[in-house]
């Protein structure tokens, strides 16, 4: 096991991995961590528009379940997202690698907006 929250060794080139690439917060991180030069893949279940049309206009790579086989890519680090759970295949998998791996929050805060003055806006309805 192998979590990390110092993301000071990623680089342009890196290759992400986002387990539950589907859900709009995963899915535009991955967008935005692609237009910053990193390799982006993804996996996830019965993904549907709007989403999946976005991620394939990026031509993001998504295996279809949460398969072991999914991280024989060996990325440089894997975000997983809250609908991952211990029990399914991907994340025992992960669990008994070497990969760095990080929750969205961790990534999203250590990484993205570490450093940075930020606004947030939360809620349920409405933001848009």
């Amino acid at each position: 096991m192998n979590r990390v929250d110092n993301f000071s060794y990623l680089k342009k080139g890196d290759h992400i991995h986002f387990m539950g690439i589907g859900g709009t917060a995963m899915g535009a991180l991955a967008g935005l961590c692609q237009s910053l030069g990193f390799k982006i893949t993804g996996s996830d279940t019965k993904l549907y528009p709007p989403m999946s049309d976005f991620l394939a206009s990026l031509n993001i790579d998504i295996y279809e379940d949460f398969k072991r086989e999914n991280l024989d890519i060996a990325p440089d680090l894997v975000v997983v997202g809250n609908v991952i759970r211990k029990t399914y295949d991907e994340a025992q998998a992960l669990l008994e690698s070497e990969i760095p791996y990080s929750s969205f929050p961790e990534f999203l805060g250590n990484w993205l907006m570490k450093g940075r003055d930020n606004l947030v806006v939360a809620g349920t309805h409405g933001k848009t």
